[in-house]
């Protein structure tokens, strides 16, 4: 409709998180009496959501990646540096045949537990104030 297209069947996860609120966010106060619309616009999963009619597509798109022959090293440091990654990927190539034999995924699951890796991606804009 009118250049947008509907996602469906959204599903989100929660997690509670320390955020710094910057210079140009906004504070949307829900003791109102449109609190209605407020919910229904501003969660992801309302039907109506801002997020299902595309205005946060850029959570979307991955910017940012590695490249397999300058990360191989890297990532070969980042486990040497912490023991529980490391356990956490050996475990993993232990208990998961494919991803043993998977080369690729390997380094992709490094870099996703890595600080390289793109905070915004996939992570919702808006954020709830829970105390």
């Amino acid at each position: 409709y009118e250049g947008h297209y509907l996602h469906y069947n959204t599903e989100v996860e929660t997690s509670t998180q320390e955020i710094k609120i910057r210079k140009g966010d906004y504070l949307v106060k829900t003791n109102q009496s449109g609190l209605r619309y407020i919910m229904e616009m501003l969660e992801p999963s309302g039907v109506d959501s801002f997020f299902n009619w595309n205005y946060f597509d850029t959570i979307l798109q991955q910017k940012e990646h590695f490249s397999p022959y300058v990360w191989e090293d890297r990532a070969q440091e980042l486990l040497d540096a912490d023991p529980e990654m490391k356990e956490a990927f050996e475990d993993l190539k232990e208990n998961d045949t494919r991803f043993a034999q998977n080369w690729y995924a390997q380094l992709e699951w490094i870099y996703e537990h890595s600080n390289n890796y793109e905070k915004a991606y996939l992570r919702y804009p808006i954020f709830r104030i829970t105390n």
